[in-house]
């Protein structure tokens, strides 16, 4: 079984203009992501994007230049994984480039679920910190009952066995390969939110405890502020 991690990163953001290289403490902060997925277990790990300017960020065969039109990071990232000649058994793991923070250690509990047989995709979560995450649709909440994914939803009034949901899927390859296939289901349009095209078509989705220890997504220039200030703190 190959152990794959995939980045994919475009400079065009409805939040945050150029997003995947804006600096924390200097460095791109897709640098940050691709230097934590590198000291994981992976065998190999690439960058997905349809930008020559984050491109040129990497050394040669790291970095891939795909399609711009697609309407999706998981596209993107299933675009370079169509070119490293995969086994169907072979698990790719789909990793935003906004998680700088991100511990090696999750990246790896995600590659050991994934070696089941019967485990075709696999995310992670945390726990809720503050009662207003409820409500704020910009956080993505999961329910979790026996290590497995029940609901994901942006807003709700319930609090059992409610998590915030981590960005991050393990997918084997035959199970992304026929994800990309399948056409937006009408619950991940309502909700925009693309995993509940998998759970649509029947797959079940293993959810993991984070252990990160700093759970930030960049999305705003507020983010980029607290990932600086974060990085300031903990991570000289």
């Amino acid at each position: 079984m190959k152990k794959i991690v995939i980045i994919p990163a475009r400079l065009k953001s409805e939040r945050l203009s150029g997003k995947p290289l804006k600096l924390i403490l200097s460095k791109p902060m897709i640098n940050w992501t691709f230097e934590a997925a590198r000291e994981s277990s992976a065998d190999e790990v690439k960058i997905a994007t349809d930008s020559k300017k984050i491109f040129d960020n990497f050394s040669k065969g790291d970095a891939f230049i795909t399609d711009s039109n697609h309407p999706s990071g998981t596209d993107r990232s299933f675009e370079v994984a169509n070119m490293l000649k995969l086994e169907d058994h072979d698990v790719v793991i789909n990793l935003q480039g906004d998680e700088p923070f991100i511990d090696p250690l999750d990246l790896d509990n995600l590659f050991k679920i994934m070696q089941k047989d019967k485990v075709q995709m696999a995310t992670l979560y945390s726990k809720l910190s503050k009662k207003e995450e409820l409500n704020n649709e910009n956080i993505v909440k999961i329910q979790v009952d026996k290590n497995l994914a029940k609901k994901f939803f942006r807003k709700t009034i319930f609090r059992n066995n409610i998590f915030i949901h981590q960005g991050v899927y393990a997918f084997k390859f035959k199970t992304l390969r026929d994800f990309v296939s399948w056409k937006p289901s009408k619950n991940e349009k309502k909700h925009k939110l693309e995993q509940l095209r998998a759970m649509d078509n029947g797959i079940k989705i293993n959810a993991i405890r984070s252990v990160s220890k700093i759970h930030i997504g960049v999305d705003t220039k507020e983010d980029l502020i607290e990932a600086n200030e974060i990085a300031k703190k903990y991570l000289k």
